[in-house]
């Protein structure tokens, strides 16, 4: 059921507990006029979404019907559940004793570490999980923390813009709409609203950067105005979302008005222009002048999420929103196109493209890819997507898979098949020699903790019911629990050529972002909960694996 807008802002006003959020639950941009409609509903030939089509989307199920699931794999998959349940307890432990309300743990320090401008990165970042594992007494401990956060206290640090978004403003909206309880909305209002300083620039392109306290804005290049393409379109679902809770624009049109920049002042295959296969972004970005840097376009780290939040934050829309549509069916055409490659063992493996050419180098970030496009051909029907995503999941899994300590590396080389100069180009024998065994060259070697691949198997597990990509979830779990836990919490391992467990030591790295709790565990969970549980058909994930409820009515306006 799609709960109409009105009576959820009718609502959010009358709980609002802090005078700067209950000013903005009735208050309208001045945008927001007789006639006005949200940016990004109409297309790039300025026609709106089909009724007909979105009355047909809106009805489409897409999630697997698990109703005839068998006893027997019921309980492995409870027993499942409560073992990675376990295993958050045991982290969240180690946190709550020695740094809670810091940004992370130092886990084999025991002790605080301020990452993210000191406001407690892990807490909130974690705060759906605790709610949707139901540990509701650790849930309303956090809560009480969240009230006292001074967000204008930076800690000593600038505030990356990127991700005080991802992980602070969308865990608060995501709490807020699981517990209704407004003191969330309340505070991703007031930060929110400190970020919008962000955008304060010559063409609304958001500096990388934040002194909270001065509101002014930099590059994290000193003395440049690079940022890149995840940083600055990555702002879309939390800021379509605020717009809806408050009944204020303005949110939503500054996350949009950096897709129309970018649009704007960048013309593919332009004489002189970066930007040279349509869909395919340069990675790079002058945020001043809003002209891409260099050619080179990438659906990993610099460029994954801009596509991502393209699909999402058009499912989150109700549909609605056209151009995000549009830009990402000619994003994936292009990708499709020119952005994979069969590696020399079979695999249909992402790449960097500059200009039009390839390079077989892919990093764990891309694993996300298979899970997004998966949810997005289910709903529009796509059989040749859905096919896509799946050798594409097959070839994630393939890195982590040939590791003895099941876990796959941060990133990786590969040659590609039937084409020996990819061979005949590795640095050294000892490249060729791991090329000979496992398929590719292990560049980064480690593995931090990463959600990425789970993310994917929990999305095809849910839509296809294959077990199959449940029990690879289980393995990497299983991974993680032999290389990975140690007193007090999680950390990373260095190698993951060498099991922990077989080798008896383990090979730390001391890194235990937010994302562990937030992203990591949580799609582990919900792999083995119940399936009704945060169903598909109901809820669409943040980037950072925040839910947000599908069920809010959209009309086009605010």
């Amino acid at each position: 059921m799609r709960v109409p807008l009105l009576s959820i802002c009718v609502a959010a006003a009358a709980m609002a507990a802090t005078s700067v959020a209950a000013s903005a639950y009735g208050a309208r941009a001045t945008a927001a006029s007789a006639g006005y409609q949200a940016a990004g509903t109409t297309n790039s030939q300025g026609e709106t979404a089909s009724a007909s089509r979105v009355e047909a989307l809106r009805s489409r199920r897409v999630q697997y019907d698990f109703s005839n699931e068998s006893a027997h794999d019921k309980k492995i998959r409870r027993a499942r559940a409560q073992s990675i349940k376990e295993g958050f307890v045991h982290a969240w432990g180690g946190y709550s004793k020695y740094a809670y309300g810091a940004d992370e743990l130092d886990v084999l320090n025991k002790k605080p570490k301020t990452t993210r401008n000191g406001w407690g990165a892990t807490l909130v970042d974690a705060l759906d999980t605790l709610w949707i594992m139901g540990l509701k007494d650790e849930f309303a401990r956090a809560r009480d923390f969240v009230a006292t956060i001074d967000f204008r206290r930076d800690g000593g640090q600038l505030a990356k813009v990127f991700e005080t978004n991802i992980r602070y403003v969308g865990g608060l909206l995501s709490a807020y709409e699981l517990s209704s309880d407004t003191v969330f909305l309340d505070k991703a209002v007031e930060l929110a609203d400190i970020l919008m300083a962000a955008f304060d620039t010559p063409l609304g392109i958001p500096w990388q950067m934040l002194n909270v306290t001065s509101g002014v804005g930099s590059s994290e290049s000193a003395g440049t105005n690079d940022s890149n393409l995840a940083e600055i379109g990555t702002f879309q679902m939390e800021f379509f979302r605020l717009s809806q809770l408050t009944a204020n624009a303005t949110y939503h049109e500054a996350a949009q008005n950096v897709i129309t920049m970018l649009l704007r002042k960048n013309d593919a295959g332009a004489p002189g222009s970066s930007y040279v296969v349509p869909g395919l972004y340069p990675v790079g970005i002058d945020m001043v002048n809003g002209t891409f840097t260099k050619s080179s376009a990438y659906w990993g780290g610099g460029g994954d999420s801009f596509y991502e939040y393209l699909a999402k934050t058009w499912v989150l829309s109700d549909f609605m929103l056209e151009r995000d549509r549009e830009l990402w069916s000619q994003s994936i055409d292009a990708f499709a196109k020119y952005a994979v490659a069969e590696s020399s063992d079979g695999y249909l493996l992402t790449g960097f493209v500059d200009g039009t050419k390839f390079y077989p180098y892919t990093d764990t970030f891309t694993n996300f890819i298979p899970g997004t496009l998966a949810l997005v051909s289910k709903i529009v029907g796509s059989d040749k997507y859905f096919s896509l995503a799946s050798s594409l999941l097959e070839a994630g899994y393939s890195v982590f898979e040939k590791m003895p300590s099941s876990l796959g590396a941060e990133s990786i080389r590969f040659v590609r098949k039937n084409v020996p100069s990819d061979y005949t180009a590795l640095p050294s024998q000892a490249a060729k020699d791991q090329v000979d065994r496992y398929g590719f060259v292990l560049q980064r070697p480690y593995y931090v903790l990463r959600p990425e691949l789970i993310e994917s198997l929990y999305y095809m597990y849910r839509l296809t019911g294959d077990v199959v990509y449940a029990d690879r979830a289980w393995k990497i779990w299983q991974g993680i629990q032999r290389n990975c836990r140690v007193a007090n919490g999680y950390v990373g391992t260095a190698d993951v050529t060498v099991d922990a467990f077989a080798a008896g030591v383990k090979n730390t790295v001391d890194s235990t972002e937010s994302f562990f709790f937030a992203e990591t565990l949580l799609y582990l969970y919900l792999t083995f909960a119940d399936q009704d549980t945060i169903s598909l058909d109901d809820w669409v994930f943040t980037t950072e694996a925040h839910p947000l409820s599908r069920s809010i009515a959209f009309d086009g306006t605010f």
